[in-house]
Formats: structure tokens, sequence, C-alpha cells
């Protein structure tokens, strides 16, 4: 009998094992990346998301801190009881004032002010969540409007208040503290001092003077 060439040897049941072991090894890795991408883009959509609501809060108080008023803001925006907030700037140096207040938000159960149910609004997203037959009219039939809120509080901070004269008198400038607070899908829950909403995505606090004032 003829001895068979050493370059004819196929593979061994052994070689075919650990070939295909870490084969699986490889497509359980990459695999595992999947949860962490997908985490992560509906991270930065989150963030995303609620940076443009925050830039929006914003400039909408900026632009209502500019108008002329007499001690009153007057707040055009989404998720605002009928879209617009008449509400009254601290007079003096002391506790910042939420709003809204307690039961008084869009949802009196809730304590944030909603996106999405404003007057303004609220009829596209009921057209939007209509049946799939007239979903063919454009828009997401899951709506995430509102599953974000927000609520903001105003304080006027030491720094409006200035010493005009040696002799002590003061006077007060038009400059006041917001602190903007976003949730997504927001529930009510205590949350104990020093602790953070679970829901919460952003909070920043900025100044902003009253040149209307």
């Amino acid at each position: 009998m003829k001895r068979l060439r050493k370059g004819d040897a196929g593979f061994t049941l052994i070689e075919i094992l650990i070939a295909l072991v870490l084969l699986m090894v490889g497509i359980v890795g990459i695999l595992s990346l999947f949860p962490v991408a997908i985490k992560n883009v509906n991270s930065a959509v989150e963030d995303s998301a609620s940076s443009n609501l925050a830039q929006s809060l914003y400039s909408s108080m900026t632009e209502a801190m500019r108008r002329p008023v007499t001690g009153v803001v007057y707040l055009t925006h989404d998720g605002l009881p009928g879209g617009l907030l008449n509400f009254p700037l601290p007079v003096s140096v002391g506790a910042p004032v939420l709003y809204p207040a307690p039961g008084s938000g869009t949802d009196p159960t809730l304590e944030v002010y909603q996106l999405g149910t404003d007057a303004r609004t609220d009829a596209q997203v009921k057209d939007i969540q209509k049946p799939p037959i007239l979903w063919s009219r454009g828009g997401d039939p899951t709506e995430p409007t509102r599953q974000y809120s927000y609520q903001f509080e105003v304080s006027k901070p030491p720094e409006s208040v200035i010493v005009v004269d040696t002799a002590g008198t003061t006077t007060n400038l038009p400059l006041y503290q917001f602190r903007f607070v976003i949730y997504r899908s927001y529930f009510k829950t205590v949350v104990p001092a020093g602790k953070t909403h679970p829901a919460q995505v952003k909070e920043f606090t900025t100044f902003i003077a009253g040149t209307g004032l």
C-alpha cells in the first residue's frame, strides 16, 4: 500500500472542536457589544432631546424676561396650561419658588409641565395616535413628545443687590436665577434630600436679566 503523504492529512475531530469553540467565543463577544451600542444610542437620543428642550426653555424664559412687565412674567411654552404661565418674580433675596406648585401642573396628579399637552399641540398628538389607517398623515404613532416634562424654579440671587454709596444705600438689579429640571417618563415619588429623581435627565442653572422690568 502506498503511504499517505503528509500534505493529504485532514483535520482531526479535536482540531475542529477547538476551531468551533474559538468561533463561538468570537461570536458571543461581538453579540455582547450590541446591548451596549443600543444603550449608547438611546442615551445619545435622550441627551439630544433633553438638550433641545433645555435650550427651548431658556430661550422662552429669556424672551419673556425681556418683555415689559411689572413684576409678573408671561411665559409661553409647550406643556404649560393653555400654553401660557403668568408668575410673579421674587421681590427679595431668599428661597427659590418652584413651578409648578404641587397639584398645579399639567396633570394635577403630577408636579411637572408635560410636553404635548398644550392645546396647540394636543390636537396634533391625538391625530398621530389615531388608528393605523390614519397614520399615513405622518408622525410617530408611539408619540414620544409626552415622555418629556419639566419644572423650573426662580430666585433672586445676592448678586442682584448692590451697595450704591458709602451710606449703605442699596438698589436691586433686574437679575434672577433660574433652575430648569427636565424629566423623561416622569412619575411622582418622594425623593430624599440630596438625591436625584430617577427619571431626571438634565438640570441646569442660569442667570437671566429682566431687561423688561
